[in-house]
């Protein structure tokens, strides 16, 4: 009876993705009910430590009880940050505007667990960085069926984007359609490590530093195919943030890291690239614009962006912002509040229509959490970065060093995104923010801490 029981509880503790799986959908639609849906994550965290407690007392009878979680640097970060989540229940004004925002973020730490945990070994770092990317071109194709593409950036695009049908619309939290900048945004973090992934596995000099998951053409095709999807609805999105960011991370990336055999490859991406899509895009646009024309147009579009549609505006919701987090610093003002308590507080005349966050993720994590909870989300950047350092100290080899190059670069360029936009802590899309964390925890814990994932010559299995 005694073995039965403790294969049960491990049959539950392997099947983890599974149970999380099941109680995603009720996290990212909850409602009052559905919340109690959050209990699934520490109910699984508590399985796994009775699970890893029960089989190793059979081999090591006087080993200490183990951790219910995987112990990586970021877990102070987490804590802090859970606790705050705690604090902004009793801060917030109404918990029914919170709780979305409050279960994406319990669901989040499951799966940054998760994935930690599945990120030791080979093949789950692997699986996890493959459903990683397939969310990623998940919400590229939604963003073709449900944006609200805009009409007022770049007029060359606007024949092509008008003739997509929104078909996703009336979704919790994007009523009136999924919004271009949080698309954008969101693919910044896939972006990066798709590319490099790409070109990686075009330019591996040895076979046998060739994942065996990769080395038929028909994998590798499909990535370069979903990279050119991705890449192109990205574009569409019409979000000037979103490319500064990537252009910025590409420079940032040639210089620190690319040797010059892949820095000529993926330079002739790119320019084909250039070469192919922009003229189609106009020729789809407008056959009848002109150089002249067109030249004008990115020039308005320009002058728009600094003075009038972007930058002002922005500066006056960080002021405001900043009064905020001023009156509410210890607590917080609550997860999703700030959007209806701005223009009762601190009304911005300027602005008629909702701001829907602070525009700045740094911001925004505080006036959510307090400025200890943006101290945390600070830490959790400073943490990434310096695993993924130290990590590049340690590998060397093509692939390796691309997936390095790919995890870094997507963190990047949604960092540099949140300076002047935001995906607020707890968005739907923020999953693939705490996934991108856990596929860096999971390969640190392969280079420094595991004995069975050791790098071997400074190659990585993965």
């Amino acid at each position: 009876m005694k073995k039965s029981l403790v294969g049960f509880i491990c049959w539950l503790d392997r099947l983890h993705w599974l149970w999380l799986g099941l109680a995603a959908p009720f996290l990212l639609f909850p409602t009052p009910k559905r919340s109690l849906a959050m209990f699934v994550v520490p109910g699984l965290w508590a399985i796994h430590m009775i699970a890893v407690r029960l089989t190793s007392r059979s081999s090591h009878p006087s080993s200490q009880i183990p951790s219910a979680l995987p112990l990586t640097p970021l877990n102070i970060p987490i804590l802090l940050m859970a606790i705050m989540v705690l604090i902004s229940i009793w801060a917030t004004y109404d918990i029914t505007i919170s709780l979305r925002k409050i279960s994406g973020m319990v669901l989040g730490f499951g799966v940054y667990f998760a994935i930690a945990r599945e990120g030791k070994s080979t093949m789950g770092w692997w699986s996890s960085l493959l459903a990683f990317i397939g969310i990623g071109v998940g919400i590229a194709i939604l963003g073709i069926l449900g944006t609200r593409w805009s009409t007022e950036k770049f007029l060359l695009f606007i024949p092509l984007t008008s003739q997509f049908p929104q078909l996703i619309a009336g979704l919790e939290g994007a009523e009136k359609g999924l919004h271009p900048n949080e698309i954008a945004g969101s693919l910044l973090w896939v972006l990066p490590i798709m590319f490099t992934l790409s070109v990686s596995l075009q330019t591996i000099k040895r076979r046998e530093d060739l994942s065996s998951m990769w080395s038929a053409w028909v994998p590798r095709l499909l990535l370069w195919l979903s990279t050119l999807i991705v890449f192109a609805i990205f574009v569409l999105t019409q979000s000037r943030s979103s490319y500064l960011a990537l252009l910025i991370t590409v420079v940032v990336i040639f210089l620190v890291a690319i040797a010059r055999r892949e820095r000529l490859l993926l330079s002739g991406i790119f320019l084909i690239a250039g070469l192919l899509i922009i003229p189609t895009l106009i020729l789809i646009g407008n056959s009848s614009m002109s150089w002249e024309r067109m030249l004008d147009s990115a020039l308005i579009s320009w002058r728009s962006f600094l003075y009038n549609h972007t930058v002002g505006p922005r500066i006056e919701i960080w002021y405001r912002a900043v009064f905020a987090l001023h009156d509410f610093s210890v607590t917080g003002m609550g997860m999703d509040t700030f959007r209806h308590v701005v223009n009762v507080i601190y009304p911005i005349s300027s602005i008629s229509k909702d701001i829907g966050h602070a525009h700045n993720e740094f911001l925004q994590a505080g006036l959510d959490l307090g400025i200890a909870g943006m101290v945390a989300f600070i830490a959790l950047y400073i943490c990434a970065f310096w695993m993924l350092a130290r990590i590049w100290q340690r590998i060397s080899g093509s692939l390796s060093r691309g997936v390095v190059l790919g995890l870094a670069g997507g963190l990047f360029a949604h960092l540099l995104f949140g300076m002047t936009d935001a995906i607020a802590l707890g968005a739907k899309p923020g999953l693939l923010f705490w996934m991108l964390l856990g596929l860096i925890s999971g390969l640190y814990a392969q280079a420094f801490s595991f004995s069975d994932s050791k790098s071997t010559n400074g190659q990585l299995k993965v």
